[in-house]
């Protein structure tokens, strides 16, 4: 597990850098439109090297959670991309946007996912949005 979270972090570390400079008259649709195209193949060259257990073929993504998460993350490209776009800073965008987003997460993880939650979670997000706000300030 810690292998995939490296290689996430890894992708993260380099969306960033990729969105920052981006170029900055472009059409935000039309550069997500390119962005995607280049996932679209990635994701169709290596399918093969992945089995899942479930449905196969192109029905298993007609379902709300996959039509959900398309959405989303391009609600997430194009709030990162407006955000540096207007000053946004590198260093910290990333970071206060995780730490709002795992505020937000508490709800459906305690409740619709059983996870458990502790004093030391608890102390874990404040330290998380303490970090944010610091991060934030000039």
């Amino acid at each position: 597990m810690l292998l995939f979270l490296l290689l996430a972090a890894l992708g993260n570390a380099v969306y960033h850098v990729s969105q920052k400079t981006l170029a900055p008259t472009a059409n935000p649709m039309v550069l997500l439109m390119g962005v995607y195209a280049v996932a679209f193949l990635g994701a169709g060259v290596a399918a093969p090297f992945f089995r899942g257990a479930g449905a196969s073929g192109f029905g298993q993504v007609l379902s709300w959670p996959v039509l959900c998460l398309g959405v989303s993350v391009l609600v997430i490209e194009v709030g990162f991309l407006l955000a540096y776009r207007t000053g946004g800073s590198l260093q910290w965008s990333g970071v206060a946007v995780n730490a709002v987003a795992a505020a937000l997460l508490l709800p459906a993880a305690l409740l619709a996912f059983g996870e458990s939650f502790s004093p030391l979670r608890a102390a874990g997000m404040v330290l998380a949005l303490s970090g944010m706000a610091m991060m934030s300030w000039k």
